[in-house]
């Protein structure tokens, strides 16, 4: 396109007209060309050989962090299913000593429900008893000051004597 600009206005050369300006800016490419060459070309190169193996022990490192991260994850899968298996067995054991607890208590109960009825009744025996010796007793002082008045006003000595004998005899065959 510059060509057809300078061969429109009259110039026939595809060169610019100051060729020094050429010749200086050739000139100073190729030494900047050169250094770049000589210094910087090793450095890129070395980096573009060592790019491979950067990738390759990145990816040994990732791969290696990813198998680690998942022996971690199941570890903890592990630890959380043996935690839920622990919170159950907890829970069954606390179950289980609540229905032995209850069980013992309800069983004591009983015992000492069973222990009271038969002290009960041994005490409801011992009392009736006392109160059949004591009402005995006291019949026994009535009937003997009743007996003596009606003895003293009606009968003799010998006939006195016969019926205490027989009271006795019939009270003793009572109990």
């Amino acid at each position: 396109m510059n060509a057809l600009l300078l061969a429109e206005e009259g110039n026939h050369f595809w060169l610019p007209h100051d060729i020094n300006e050429v010749i200086w800016g050739t000139i100073a490419f190729l030494i900047v060309f050169g250094l770049l060459y000589k210094k910087a070309w090793p450095a890129i190169s070395a980096a573009m050989a060592a790019r491979p193996e950067r990738i390759a022990a990145e990816l040994g490192a990732a791969e290696a962090d990813r198998v680690d991260a998942e022996s971690k994850r199941d570890g903890v899968k592990a630890a959380l299913a043996d935690s839920d298996a622990e919170a159950a067995r907890i829970v069954a054991e606390a179950r289980d000593a609540a229905a032995r607890l209850e069980s013992d208590t309800v069983t004591r109960a009983e015992a000492e429900a069973v222990a009271l009825r038969e002290r009960a009744a041994g005490e409801l025996v011992a009392a009736r008893r006392q109160a059949e010796s004591d009402l005995a007793g006291e019949l026994s002082r009535l009937a003997l000051g009743a007996a003596e008045q009606v003895v003293h006003s009606n009968l003799d000595d010998a006939t006195h004597q016969d019926l205490i004998e027989a009271y006795i005899r019939q009270v003793g065959a009572t109990n």
